[in-house]
């Protein structure tokens, strides 16, 4: 039998991008209170890491349709092609959601640094920050990164910065 387990990091957003996980296990999950199998729902949470059980499945195949159903698009590797392992010798597989890995706030803020400084200037419009979020983001997804959603916020207080200088010189 093939088991589906999740883990999702529950605690302060810094430093946890992308520990979302997905696994394929040769054993049922753990209740990490009582210590007795589960094939369904919340397992608990140890150290800020959540475990959920997401049913029991007869082939490996089905355990992939079942994830493909929950979850998405996933990615089964980084995006140097290095497939994700686990510590764990009961695990078969191990996935992550989504198509493209998340880039933190500062790391996305540290690859669109140099672009912001070039495209946004005092007269940028918000129609044009739209435009710029969706661009950084095709870029980046074409690189296999999503950007953070701090990406906007980065490029409106640079136009402010911008306003803001203007104004000082008046």
């Amino acid at each position: 039998m093939y088991y589906v387990v999740e883990f999702i990091h529950v605690g302060p957003k810094e430093d946890h991008v992308d520990c979302h996980v997905i696994e394929i296990k040769m054993s049922p999950a753990i209740n990490n209170k009582n210590y007795e199998e589960r094939t369904a729902g919340w397992c608990g949470t140890t150290n800020d890491r959540a475990a959920y059980a997401h049913g029991e499945y007869a082939t490996i195949e089905d355990a992939r349709a079942a994830i493909a159903a929950r979850f998405g698009e996933v990615r089964d590797s980084d995006s140097n092609g290095n497939r994700f392992e686990s510590d764990d010798a009961d695990v078969v597989e191990v996935y992550k959601p989504g198509k493209y890995a998340p880039l933190s706030s500062q790391a996305t803020y540290d690859w669109c640094y140099a672009g912001i400084q070039a495209d946004v200037d005092a007269d940028t419009t918000d129609a044009n920050i739209d435009a710029l979020v969706a661009e950084y983001e095709a870029e980046a997804n074409n690189n296999g990164y999503s950007l953070d959603s701090d990406l906007m916020r980065f490029m409106h207080e640079r136009r402010q910065a911008l306003r803001d200088a203007q104004g000082d010189e008046e």
